[in-house]
């Protein structure tokens, strides 16, 4: 989408359909920016399981730790049990 949005913002367009696909390409961010309802209840479930800190949501936090290297839940699930592993090796 963006790459052919892109393509049309040429010295050729017109005025309006530069202004247009500047549009566009703003509302295209703003989606990027802001997480879906199904990502916020995901991360909220995992700053729980941070929050809770006992030996199964920690195991839960390391199963979700496990997954695909690229995506984000895996992300947000071993930088949940870094920030725990740092914790407690500060308030030891």
């Amino acid at each position: 989408k963006r790459q052919a949005l892109r393509a049309a913002l040429t010295d050729s367009a017109s005025a309006e359909m530069r202004r247009r696909v500047e549009d566009l390409l703003e509302k295209l961010d703003i989606e990027k920016r802001t997480p879906s309802a199904a990502r916020l209840q995901v991360l909220r479930a995992i700053e729980v399981l941070e929050r809770i800190d006992d030996l199964p949501a920690r195991q839960l936090l390391q199963t979700l730790a496990k997954g695909a290297p690229a995506a984000w839940r895996t992300r947000e699930a071993a930088a949940a049990l870094e920030r725990l592993t740092r914790h407690s090796a500060t308030s030891r």
